[in-house]
C-alpha cells in the first residue's frame, strides 16, 4: 500500500496566514480603541468649554441687563444730562470700564470663562436723540485670552567663554 504524505508547506503557510490575520485584527482594534478614547476626551473638553462659555455668556447678559436698567433710569430722569447721570451710576458697578471722553461713549466689561479666557463685551452708547433704537449697540461680544501671551523667542545658540 501506498502511503500518502501531506505537504508540510501547506500546513505552515495556512498557519502563517492565520497568524498574520490575527495580528492585523489586533492592531486595527487597538488603533480603533485608541482613537475612540482620544475623541471621547476631546469631546469632554469641548463640552466643558461650551458649558463654561454659556455660563459666562449668561452672566454677561445679566450685567448687560443691569447696565440697560441704569441707562434707562438715567435717560428717563433727565434727557439733557443723560451721559453725566449714566457715568455716575456706572462708576458704582464693579469690573465695568466706561469711557465718556470720546464722541461715542463706550462701556466695556469682562466676564471670566476659564482661568485662561474671558468674555469681553463692548457697548457703544447711542446719543440721546437716537434712543428710540435702544440705549446702546453691542459692538463686541468675544472670547479673548485673559492674559497677554509673552512668547520667549530668545535662543542662545552660542555662549562665548573667555579663554585664559
Amino acid at each position: 500500500m501506498k502511503q500518502t504524505s501531506f505537504p508540510v508547506t501547506n500546513i505552515g503557510s495556512v498557519s502563517l496566514l492565520m497568524t498574520f490575520i490575527v495580528l492585523c485584527l489586533v492592531t486595527f482594534s487597538t488603533l480603533s480603541l485608541s482613537g475612540s478614547v482620544s475623541e471621547f476626551h476631546y469631546s469632554q473638553k469641548l463640552a466643558e468649554h461650551s458649558t463654561d462659555y454659556y455660563n459666562a455668556s449668561n452672566e454677561a447678559a445679566a450685567v448687560l441687563m443691569e447696565i440697560d436698567g441704569i441707562l434707562h433710569s438715567a435717560y428717563t430722569k433727565d434727557q439733557n444730562r443723560y451721559y453725566s447721570s449714566a457715568r455716575k451710576q456706572l462708576e458704582q458697578l464693579e469690573h465695568i470700564t466706561a469711557d465718556f471722553s470720546k464722541d461715542i461713549p463706550a462701556i466695556t466689561y469682562d466676564v471670566p470663562v476659564s482661568d485662561s479666557q474671558i468674555l469681553r463685551v463692548t457697548l457703544s452708547l447711542n446719543s440721546p436723540d437716537e434712543v428710540e433704537d435702544g440705549y446702546y449697540r453691542i459692538t463686541s461680544w468675544k472670547e479673548t485670552a485673559a492674559a497677554e501671551w509673552k512668547g520667549d523667542d530668545s535662543l542662545e545658540l552660542f555662549t562665548p567663554q573667555e579663554l585664559d
